[in-house]
């Protein structure tokens, strides 16, 4: 199995200014590594470096020191710690795809737009991503009346599954998600969990951050434990 992503010495620290300067050591020389087609999960107490990790990779936060060497479709090797800034946006519009715990949209675009605007940004038809998102939305038993309505009316156990579809519709090399199955009933997490062995069983990679034994139980193929910012254990599947 070839690997997808390598995590080398990776450092990440936080000055809290408003505390005269003092660091905080959220990842301390963690070394990892993702294959291709390979769900990997993170687990960890809150304040473990999970989250921190996670956006490491995608480039929501810099690392301090360390390389996070990413392999492309073509077969470039890319560092995303030090990656310039179109780079990094490009390989996030081609390949990668974070999902956080939270729906973050436009205020007043319907729940189908929201989902199926992914898939026309690459390339797809209007029609085309109106349908897979129709599909979508029905594995994840969401309501059709919602389908056409605002996402920011919604439960949270619904705008979940909106973030969850947006998220897996485009089928990313690499997915990132962040507790994919909180706060929904065991029907729909079971189904989002068939959905992302899905992605898995096309290609897809997966990092995913769960507290939830049931979704580990049924997804991992191994999983890295954190503890203060340092890698503690592998546990295979």
């Amino acid at each position: 199995m070839e690997k997808l992503l390598q995590i080398i010495d990776l450092q990440k620290k936080f000055e809290l200014h408003i505390l005269n300067e003092k660091q905080i050591d959220a990842l301390h020389q963690v070394t990892c590594d993702v294959n291709e087609g390979e769900i990997l999960a993170l687990t960890g107490k809150s304040g473990s470096g999970k989250s921190t990790l996670m956006k490491c990779i995608y480039r929501t936060y810099l690392a301090s020191s360390g390389q996070i060497l990413y392999r492309t479709a073509q077969g470039e090797i890319i560092d995303l710690a030090t990656a310039n800034e179109h780079v990094v946006l490009r390989v996030r519009k081609t390949e990668m795809t974070y999902c956080s715990q939270f729906l973050q949209v436009i205020p007043r675009v319907s729940a189908m737009d929201v989902v199926a605007s992914g898939l026309v940004a690459r390339g797809r038809s209007m029609e085309e991503a109106r349908s897979a998102t129709s599909e979508c939305f029905e594995r994840l038993s969401l309501p059709k009346e919602l389908w056409d309505a605002y996402p920011s009316t919604f439960s949270g156990g619904e705008q979940q599954r909106v973030n969850i579809a947006r998220a897996m519709i485009s089928r990313p090399r690499i997915l990132l998600v962040d507790e994919p199955t909180a706060s929904l009933d065991l029907k729909t997490k079971d189904a989002v969990i068939e959905m992302l062995l899905d992605l898995k069983r096309a290609g897809t990679s997966i990092i995913l951050i769960t507290h939830d034994e049931h979704t580990l139980t049924k997804m991992s193929d191994r999983s890295l434990h954190l503890e203060n910012g340092r890698l503690k254990e592998v546990v295979y599947a």
